[in-house]
């Protein structure tokens, strides 16, 4: 918090879960707004959330980051965090009606790693009595295994992983890219400078993330 620039940190609440961080920086007449999840034992501010937090605030967007329930940060089993899944998904909830508070119209989410399992949680299956609007799209970053239940979904898919990313990213993206061509809008791509979790690829998520949104019905 100490070397924040861009946005303020505020406090939210999420329903029986208690108060949480999170990075909120609104744009005067922004294009939509983005709330983004971050990946397993990090920050809001950390390493690709926190350049896709300010590139998206420099492109017209209002950005909120929250900061997600974590492990301790060596920890990215799958397993030891899906007991922390449910108060993601609370958190997720009230972000989205912290921005509909704001009077945001179209807000999409921006998700890594861990950050994309969760918002995959609250996707389909912890959110629904929770949320308010659906978002208008997801960006799920460096996504691992299958999302089966978002086939058919009414927002676009933008799922990137990088070409050198793990396997248990690589080698369901076939199975990914399926689904998302039931869905309108939706596309898949392996960032060909990324490695595990993306990494290297930065300036490649930073692009075609911006491209998607923009994109997106106004």
């Amino acid at each position: 918090m100490p070397g924040l620039v861009v946005g303020d940190a505020l406090y939210l609440e999420s329903e029986g879960g208690g108060k949480f961080l999170a990075l909120y920086a609104p744009v005067e007449r922004a294009k939509g707004a983005v709330l983004l999840a971050h990946g397993p034992g990090l920050h809001p501010d950390h390493g690709i959330t926190g350049e896709l937090r300010v590139h998206l605030s420099d492109h017209g967007y209002s950005t909120l980051s929250l900061q997600m329930p974590v492990l301790a940060a060596e920890i990215d089993d799958g397993q030891a965090y899906a007991k922390l899944f449910p108060e993601a998904a609370r958190r997720i909830a009230a972000g989205m009606r912290f921005l509909e508070g704001k009077g945001a119209k179209r807000i999409a989410i921006v998700s890594h790693a861990m950050g994309s399992g969760m918002t995959y949680h609250y996707l389909t299956q912890a959110g629904t009595q929770s949320r308010g609007t659906p978002p208008a799209a997801w960006v799920a970053l460096s996504y691992y295994g299958v999302f089966r239940d978002v086939a058919g979904a009414r927002f676009p898919i933008l799922d990137i992983y990088g070409a050198s990313d793990y396997r248990g990213i690589r080698g369901p993206a076939g199975e990914r890219a399926q689904i998302l061509r039931s869905i309108p809008g939706s596309r898949q791509l392996a960032a060909p400078d990324g490695g595990r979790f993306l990494a290297g690829g930065e300036k490649t998520v930073l692009k075609e993330v911006a491209q998607f949104l923009d994109a997106l019905p106004r």
